[in-house]
């Protein structure tokens, strides 16, 4: 009973908190993390992370969200604009990667804290890009479509990164060369199946999408569209689980595997507004509360020190992220005023920053501490970057469109 009670709690508060910070044009999220924190040990310690059954839910609640990312992401962007987004996404990943690494080694941290501090910095929010871009009606210029393609390519790049210290940590040990190279070659098999399988969709011009449709316009049952569908991210979870990556790649990939030409475009609206309402609904709440509940920053400490660190950590994610993104955009004779643009478009870390540092923080890659600052990155970069986005494109919005970027 004690868990009904507290989900009741958070979902009242969050969807209160959610619903003020939409008003202000913010993301509900922020609201949703707000709420975990009042609640949480750092301020009023109603709930505490190790609660009997919420731990459970927010596992549920990672998939449902990972999965929801996966869907929102679509493999068909990788063929618009990749001579553009390209050398912009990878300059951006690496230098945002290496700006991660610094901090890691400044800090003492060891290697595999290292990539996973670079993977979060490489992250980019596309639904946050995509809600500004919208805003401002530019989602289908040129501009537009190469921040989707770079934003896709840098969580490619991120997952391929996090892949590595997530098997890392299911191994127990440290990062040794060997099993460097045993974990790229998984992870690769793994990138390289879900390839064949996105090309075996394809075959014969859909030939296997085509049945797949047909089969599903049979089903007398509503629900089974829904079932065979999370059925299919959960094989991609079990088969990442199995080769020793993670759950959460797994079922990132099932998303972005699943797409209109596989199912068809009606079914894959519905299924898709479905999961939106399960998971935006029920699940994001309760795992971005949780996240809030493991927030925490010893009041007793030194407080300026805190503040510096986080300022520390917030200004490299930001630097690495749009300078990478700036030089990889010139490289590609995009002109300034569009590359800056890319730089500030691509900075957003937005849920996926958050789900990534709570996961970390589950599976003990980092403590709490390091936790409570990437939690600041991501909700800093959440706030600031659709805001810096928005007026940059508001200023020289007609001249990045005029350029031939």
């Amino acid at each position: 009973m004690e868990i009904i009670l507290i989900i009741i709690l958070i979902l009242a508060f969050s969807r209160l908190t959610g619903e003020i910070f939409e008003r202000k044009k913010m993301p509900a999220i922020i609201g949703e993390v707000m709420v975990g924190i009042l609640l949480g040990p750092m301020v009023l310690n109603w709930i505490s992370p190790e609660m009997a059954g919420l731990k459970t839910l927010v596992d549920i609640g990672l998939f449902f969200l990972v999965f929801c990312a996966g869907l929102e992401f679509s493999l068909a962007h990788i063929r618009k604009s990749s001579r553009r987004a390209l050398p912009t996404s990878f300059m951006g990943n690496n230098i945002a990667f290496f700006a991660g690494l610094f901090m890691a080694i400044m800090l003492n941290y060891p290697p595999e804290v290292g990539i996973f501090i670079g993977a979060s910095f490489s992250l980019t929010a596309l639904p946050v890009a995509l809600r500004v871009l919208s805003d401002l009606g530019k989602e289908n210029t040129r501009f537009g479509r190469i921040v989707v393609t770079s934003a896709v390519y840098d969580d490619l790049f991120s997952m391929f990164l996090l892949g590595i210290v997530f098997s890392v940590s299911i191994h127990g040990t440290s990062l040794s060369h060997q099993m460097f190279f045993d974990i790229v070659l998984r992870i690769l098999l793994f990138l390289g199946i879900v390839y064949l399988l996105s090309r075996l969709f394809l075959w014969r011009y859909g030939y296997i999408a085509r049945y797949v449709q047909h089969y599903i316009r049979k089903f007398r049952s509503k629900e089974s569209e829904f079932a065979v569908i999370i059925l299919f991210g959960m094989a991609l979870a079990l088969l990442a689980e199995f080769l020793s990556i993670s759950f959460i790649i797994g079922a990132f990939y099932g998303g972005a595997l699943i797409g209109e030409r596989l199912v068809g475009e009606n079914v894959y609206k519905k299924v898709k507004s479905t999961f939106s309402a399960v998971t935006y609904g029920f699940f994001a709440p309760i795992f971005f509360a949780y996240t809030g509940i493991n927030f925490y920053i010893n009041p007793s400490g030194d407080l300026s020190f805190v503040i510096f660190i986080s300022s520390v950590f917030i200004l490299m994610a930001v630097i690495g992220k749009t300078a990478g993104a700036y030089i990889g955009a010139r490289l590609s004779n995009i002109p300034h005023k569009s590359s800056l643009g890319l730089g500030i478009a691509l900075n957003s870390r937005g849920l996926m920053g958050l789900i990534i540092a709570t996961y970390g923080l589950e599976l003990g890659i980092i403590d709490q501490t390091l936790f409570s600052y990437l939690a600041i990155v991501s909700i800093s970069t959440t706030l600031i970057s659709p805001i810096v986005l928005s007026r940059y494109l508001k200023k020289y919005g007609s001249g990045v469109d005029k350029l031939k970027i």
